[in-house]
């Protein structure tokens, strides 16, 4: 009876696959530490981060360019929505706006630390400003930058990678 469960389970799970159907991707609670441990694993590699809100006006077209420039991946991108991780609209609203604009990215939500203290955890210098995003080269070399994200933006800020 195992046998049958588990070949049944493994059918199933391999029919998903081949259908598309895939987990829905995690959302990490971002607390004080995570922007470090972000860091560390992204070391080495050329990355972005971009910190946003779900009423941020300008962000949407941000991540539709940073899909167009990601393609194919010439950098990583990790999201943070200083929105609730543990509310599940958010999630849900966070999960839709990504896949709207195209952009695949590591994403993280605003844990259940105030936001201000998460602010200065990302950036000390950083006074809440949105879309806020940081570029790193391979080197872990940061620019930091406010605005709206362009092709033109994007291409000045990775030029010497």
């Amino acid at each position: 009876m195992k046998n049958r469960l588990a070949a049944g389970l493994l059918l199933l799970t391999l029919l998903f696959n081949a259908m598309g159907v895939q987990a829905e991707e995690k959302i990490h609670a971002f607390a004080s530490e995570s922007f470090e441990r972000i860091l560390a694993d992204h070391a080495g590699k050329p990355f972005m981060i971009m910190v946003w809100s779900l009423d941020c006006v300008y962000c949407e077209a941000s991540f539709k360019a940073l899909a167009a420039a990601g393609r194919p991946a010439r950098f990583q991108i990790v999201t943070i929505a200083a929105d609730r991780a543990d509310d599940p609209e958010a999630r849900r609203l966070i999960r839709e706006k990504l896949k709207r604009a195209g952009l695949k990215a590591e994403l993280w939500a605003f844990g259940a630390a105030p936001a201000e203290q998460l602010h200065y955890a990302i950036d000390p210098q950083w006074r809440g400003e949105m879309p806020r995003s940081y570029w790193f080269n391979a080197r872990g070399e940061r620019v930091a930058y406010s605005g709206i994200i362009t092709a033109n933006t994007i291409a000045r800020l990775t030029a010497a990678w």
